[in-house]
């Protein structure tokens, strides 16, 4: 199975503002490649559209660094299917709840109330004589109730549909032992249009949670990526699924080496460094470039004054990730059913 190591999305503004990035405490890893394995509709309870159907087993890493004092909350993990061809029919893992105590609880209830009354008189009728008289009353009633009841829960994951059913997401908070870091396994079961062959899924996985310097919740790093998929033994689709993973590879490296040329495209005189530094002026490239390259619409950014500054390498190793993936797209939509499908990237 490929894996993809998450590169931060950031890494070419650092080059057009000068400024470092802090470290983030938590990082994510996710594949790049997960095999869509069909489903017998016949056994599946959920009712469907006259798509097939097929699950997903995505298994998901969080490291954190050895530098990281502070403590995770809550790790978030949405998966969206931007094109609307999987629909979410079912998910695991599903909400769990958890309790520090075993069993039931035992509750005693008792209301005990006394009244009491005295009274001492006494009276001289001279020269008849004396008398006195004294009595006592007191009244006591106690009432005593027992039962057993269920012990406080707390929520130890969560999840369910996000865009109107062609999403998921996953919620993990730390259980009695609080320890988030490992991998975990997702599964979707999902519905695709006939003839489906593969598609490109959005993966997105946040922490929040505390550090060392500051008890208000925040981000502890982030992660966004493309995640391909392929129906089982379909080789022409799994060679698509790879050349997109492998171009993308190779256009977020050749990012990486062109830093310095980005820059002084981005910003080619004294006078637009000033600006730039004074936020009086924006880079003629977008700091986040390379984001809005991966994950938008190739007709937003096909002729756009931005991207036709790159240097020429980078450039044409835009369009040429822009071609593999509308490529490895039109497998989602390569059925019988889904024919003459415009497909369409989204910013999320």
């Amino acid at each position: 199975m490929a894996l993809c190591t998450v590169l931060a999305t950031t890494t070419p503004q650092l080059a057009l503002t000068g400024k470092c990035a802090q470290p983030e405490g938590v990082a994510f890893d996710a594949p790049a490649i997960v095999i869509a394995e069909p489903i017998n509709p016949d056994v599946v309870d959920q009712p469907t559209m006259g798509g097939d159907l097929v699950r997903l087993r995505i298994p998901v890493s969080t490291f954190q660094s050895p530098e990281f004092r502070g403590a995770v909350q809550e790790y978030i993990i949405e998966i969206d299917s931007p094109h609307q061809t999987l629909r979410i029919l079912d998910f695991w893992p599903k909400s769990e709840l958890y309790s520090g105590i075993e069993g039931t609880v035992s509750v005693q209830r008792t209301q005990q109330s006394d009244s009491s009354f005295n009274f001492n008189v006494s009276a001289a009728f001279e020269p008849i004589g004396r008398g006195a008289a004294q009595g006592e009353m007191h009244k006591q009633s106690s009432e005593q109730e027992s039962f057993e009841r269920k012990p406080p829960m707390q929520i130890l994951s969560s999840s369910g549909t996000i865009r109107r059913g062609y999403g998921v997401f996953f919620k993990f908070r730390p259980g009695p032992y609080p320890v988030l870091e490992g991998v975990r396994e997702l599964a979707i079961l999902a519905e695709v249009p006939p003839g489906w062959r593969a598609d490109m899924l959005q993966i997105y996985m946040r922490a929040v949670g505390t550090t060392a310097h500051a008890t208000r919740p925040q981000s502890l790093g982030e992660s966004r990526l493309w995640m391909t998929t392929h129906r089982e033994g379909d080789r022409a689709a799994a060679a698509a699924a790879t050349r997109y993973v492998n171009q993308e590879r190779a256009l977020r490296s050749l990012a990486a080496a062109s830093q310095s040329q980005v820059a002084s495209h981005a910003l080619p005189t004294f006078w637009h460094k000033l600006g730039a530094s004074l936020d009086v002026i924006d880079p003629k490239i977008p700091r986040d470039y390379l984001t809005q390259v991966i994950f938008g619409s190739r007709n937003q950014y096909y002729d756009n004054p931005s991207t036709n500054r790159l240097p020429v390498d980078l450039r044409v190793a835009v369009l040429d990730y822009w071609d593999v993936r509308n490529a490895l797209a039109a497998y989602a939509t390569s059925g019988p059913a889904t024919k003459g499908v415009q497909v369409s990237f989204n910013d999320r």
